[in-house]
């Protein structure tokens, strides 16, 4: 089969690999879309916290959003069929540390992760992957939106973590893909009001058209000000951009006694001469969220009720051949969310 594989910090190479049976427990799956995330552009070019850390190992064939469909079960496998459409979780955990057994396999020492850590992931035709971390999906639900419950979880827990209530005013920081799901779980979450700071025009203007009731250029506006003059300061603060200065701002501009989450990774990158009296004096609960555990069969019905739709920032389809040219669209900020769609019969 072909797959994408990852040799090192710009070192990419689409290659015939051998295609293997399941083992049990296993599902063999036919790719038939996968997303681009930033996450994949930081295993390119070598800034991936697991990669830099030595958690991580190359080669690896990239791709943790993705849809497929059953193409054979390995024994002991069941709650499957041929042909249905599934999607995999990113985190595959053991099932079997105490972590686990809390609902915390997030967090699982002995964890893979699809795509990024010791797991290959979607951008190959065909995937190995167990069934025990596999969810179906409708095939009503067009290929791109699937592709995307991933990133939508990753939204979802954000919100989740920061307990947003339709009495909570929210301040996203970040344009990009999750910025945007973010505001789209929000508004299915209640939230009153949604301010959305970013740096890209087109971006900020499909957040309007996506229902922020305020959009802040933070290249070009301050923050602070706008927020206080069309907003006032928000009860809870989503960072998805991994840029320090967006944490610090998200942190000072929070309304005492609010929430604080982050979700962006840094990539090593310090929050240097920060004032942390601004947490303790306002009284400020700060928190990470990492992952997506225990939340995918609500995020698949919520897409699949058309409750949330992620249609409107896939913004270009791409042959798996064409993953660097995809890697292209997103690094300049032209693509919003690449998916590399596999529409035609295999042999």
């Amino acid at each position: 089969m072909k797959a994408i594989r990852i040799y090192g910090a710009g070192d990419v190479r689409l290659e015939e690999i051998e295609l293997a049976d399941p083992e049990p427990g296993e599902v063999l799956i036919r790719v038939r879309a996968t997303g681009i995330c930033g996450t994949d552009v930081e295993i390119l070019d070598g800034t991936m916290a697991y990669f830099t850390r030595g958690m991580a190992q190359y080669p690896v064939v990239p791709g943790h959003e993705w849809v497929g469909e059953v193409a054979s079960l390995g024994a002991a496998v069941s709650g499957f069929e041929v042909g249905e459409h599934v999607v995999g979780e990113c985190c595959v955990s053991c099932g079997t540390c105490d972590l686990c057994k809390s609902g915390n396999y997030h967090r699982c020492l002995s964890r893979t992760e699809t795509g990024i850590l010791n797991r290959d992931g979607g951008f190959a035709e065909y995937m190995l992957f167990p069934a025990a971390f596999l969810h179906k999906i409708s095939k009503q639900v067009d290929l791109r939106a699937a592709a995307m419950v991933e990133p939508t979880a990753i939204a979802f827990n954000g919100v989740k973590a920061g307990q947003v209530t339709p009495r909570d005013t929210l301040a996203i920081y970040g344009d990009g893909p999750i910025g945007l799901l973010l505001l789209l779980v929000a508004k299915e979450f209640g939230a009153k009001r949604i301010a959305v700071i970013g740096a890209t025009p087109d971006r900020l203007a499909l957040a309007a058209k996506l229902g922020a009731d305020l959009v802040i250029d933070a290249l070009n506006q301050d923050v602070a000000a706008e927020l206080s003059q069309h907003f006032g300061q928000p009860d809870v603060s989503i960072e998805a951009t991994g840029i320090p200065d967006a944490a610090s701002t998200a942190i000072v501009n929070t309304v005492p006694g609010g929430r604080v989450v982050l979700q962006g990774l840094f990539g090593g990158r310090k929050l240097n001469d920060f004032d942390l009296d601004q947490i303790v004096i306002n009284d400020l609960s700060v928190k990470g969220a990492l992952g997506s555990p225990g939340i995918w069969p609500d995020v698949i019905t919520l897409i699949e009720q058309g409750r949330i739709d992620p249609l409107p920032i896939a913004t270009h389809s791409i042959a798996l051949q064409d993953f660097a040219t995809g890697i292209d669209l997103v690094t300049s900020r032209k693509g919003i969310k690449v998916i590399a769609v596999q529409e035609t019969d295999h042999p």
